[in-house]
């Protein structure tokens, strides 16, 4: 039997790579002869880089940056395909995990350090661009990314606005010349978010609390976002507000779309294509996948349903290996599932989960491995 084991990451416990490879030592315990492939996946969240690193034999290349409050830290993004395309993931430089909550302030925070690393990969040479925009701890609709590229947004007096999204209320007019440098560039946004720029969906209104903001700050970053928008659809006679993502990363897929002509697509359907799953997929026997928590929300663009749907494409049996299993994980049964096991006891904290969750996922495979093996 010849099986292939593609899972997720079990968010904040087991990179995708232990998880698989966690998978393969249970299930040849319980009978080693089994033909087994692995290939570790992200759906365009946090691990996409450190996947597509292992995928396509890629390097990673560190760059000193601002976070989104200005800080120096040191970043990173990944080179494939023979250094044509840079991988880069939005958290690296302007992610929450950089920021104590106490810190935590979406009015002068900014995309700027993200930007600073797509230049520093087009400097040397690069074209094509992977991008990801999970976890960012911005709301200023990408202005600070554009800042960085060498966008100016002037104010009333013709001088530039600082950076952060409390900003954004004072520009008056855009000079985009330094953006021509940029017209060959090609952008896939890695993109699961479906929510536009501004209203009671939009980016303030969705993310800003987790970012620091409390309701009056929320309902003055929707009003700068909408006035941002408006003076955009007039300079340049299009208006994208209202596209599913532009309220990604708080309105840094705004930008994208906006002003760098990016495409946003599903995060699982564009990882898949990078690492080339489907060829892998016709030649197996058994798909096995999985996640930290599956759901119902798991059918919203998550990895497991993204490898179930494909897997069913060619008829081949599936089954996902959890962490967890959560309220209505039931109706994957009904969509690409033939079977669903969660590897973690009901009783167990989170610290204890974690500590023995290699142990956990390896029996639980084993005991997987053991079922099939009586049906081979």
């Amino acid at each position: 039997m010849k099986i292939l084991i593609a899972p997720d990451s079990f968010k904040e416990t087991l990179s995708a790579k232990e998880v698989m490879n966690t998978i393969e030592k249970g299930f040849l315990k319980a009978e080693p002869s089994l033909n087994i492939t692995k290939v570790a996946l992200s759906d365009g969240g946090e691990g996409s880089v450190d996947v597509l690193v292992d995928a396509k034999n890629g390097k990673i290349i560190k760059h000193e940056v601002n976070d989104a409050l200005g800080r120096k830290i040191n970043a990173s993004y990944a080179l494939i395909n023979d250094n044509k395309t840079a991988v880069i993931e939005m958290a690296t430089s302007c992610g929450l995990e950089h920021i104590q909550p106490k810190y935590r302030d979406p009015m002068i925070s900014s995309t700027y350090g993200f930007g600073e690393l797509l230049n520093h990969a087009f400097e040397m040479g690069v074209k094509d661009f992977i991008l990801t925009l999970g976890g960012s701890a911005t709301n200023d609709a990408g202005v600070g990314m554009l800042q960085a590229l060498g966008v100016k947004f002037l104010d009333s007096n013709n001088k530039e606005i600082k950076k952060g999204a409390k900003y954004l209320k004072d520009i008056k007019t855009i000079d985009v010349s330094e953006l021509k440098k940029f017209e060959d560039i090609n952008i896939k946004v890695a993109c699961d978010v479906k929510n536009p720029l501004c209203g009671e969906n939009g980016a303030s209104y969705t993310f800003a609390k987790q970012k620091g903001a409390d309701q009056k700050m929320i309902k003055e970053l929707d009003e700068i976002l909408y006035s941002f928008a408006l003076l955009c659809e007039k300079q340049f006679n299009k208006s994208t507000k209202n596209i599913e993502g532009t309220g990604a990363a708080g309105g840094l897929g705004f930008a994208l779309i906006t002003f760098l002509n990016a495409k946003l697509q599903s995060g699982i359907d564009l990882i898949i294509k990078e690492v080339d799953l489907e060829n892998i997929v016709k030649d197996v026997d058994l798909v096995i996948t999985g996640e930290g928590r599956m759901d119902s929300q798991t059918l919203q663009g998550k990895t497991a349903y993204g490898v179930a749907k494909l897997a069913k494409k060619y008829d081949k049996k599936v089954i996902a290996i959890a962490g967890c299993l959560d309220d209505g994980y039931e109706i994957l049964l009904d969509n690409g599932f033939d079977a669903i096991f969660d590897c973690t006891p009901i009783s167990s904290n989170f610290e204890t989960i974690k500590k023995n969750s290699k142990k956990n996922l390896e029996l639980c495979a084993y005991n997987v491995a053991k079922c099939l093996k009586i049906q081979m």
